[in-house]
């Protein structure tokens, strides 16, 4: 569940870089399910990026980050008698060192939530200077400090290191987990940002990692069956 998107998802629909790579297809495998095929994009990528429109040309919305060697996404239970347009786009980049929290017994203090100036992204002036672009490993982030202001928020600042980010994810592993998936995106230059957590990650471990977006793939549409109305 991604709990935050902050300015990016615009960039990210309105982007328009030319289309290469594998080919995309979009299957109706039931009248309102549609499961996407693909060659994954670039085996070099941190992971790649499912999105979606309802009508060719508009800007598009994330429907989920997937690992770089996924090759197949389901998408069920859609609204009948709808288009559907999906491309997939590679993302890069190195993550920080991951910290480890353990969050305190209770639930979240409403008069420190995400409303609150401790959750909003910013960025911390007088950082060091940025070392590398994004594809280079010394680009990863350093110095993630996490800090708990309630049973369910985690406030956390770290140093950029890169020159060419597009953005941050914020990502999140719990003990049940084997990979890190993304809990928020943020802005290019975000060094400080306020979590809001899940019940089930009151011990979890997260990571930030600067990214950069590849090319996405060809434009696969279909049209859902069933009953309108």
């Amino acid at each position: 569940m991604i709990r935050a998107l902050f300015g990016l998802l615009v960039v990210l629909a309105g982007c328009s870089a030319g289309t290469t790579g594998p080919q995309l297809t979009a299957t109706l495998t039931a009248p309102t399910d549609i499961t996407l095929t693909w060659r994954p994009t670039d085996p070099a990528a941190a992971g790649q990026i499912v999105e979606y429109t309802n009508e060719a040309g508009s800007p598009y919305t994330i429907l989920a980050f997937v690992p770089p060697d996924l090759a197949t996404y389901r998408h069920p239970d859609l609204i009948p008698q709808t288009p559907f347009y999906y491309r997939i786009r590679p993302y890069y980049g190195t993550a920080s060192t991951p910290v480890n929290v353990t969050l305190p017994p209770g639930d979240v203090d409403q008069s420190t939530s995400d409303n609150g100036d401790w959750a909003r992204p910013a960025t911390i002036p007088g950082g060091p200077p940025a070392v590398a672009g994004v594809r280079d490993p010394r680009s990863a982030p350093t110095a993630l400090t996490p800090t708990i202001v309630n049973p369910n928020g985690i406030h956390f600042t770290w140093t950029d290191n890169s020159t060419d980010e597009e953005g941050f994810f914020l990502e999140v592993r719990t003990p049940g987990e084997t990979l890190f998936r993304v809990a928020a995106v943020l802005d290019p230059n975000v060094t400080s940002f306020g979590l809001t957590t899940l019940e089930s990650e009151k011990q979890a471990a997260y990571q930030v990692r600067p990214i950069r977006y590849g090319p996405p793939t060809n434009v696969a549409h279909q049209t859902t069956g069933g009953q309108s109305g």
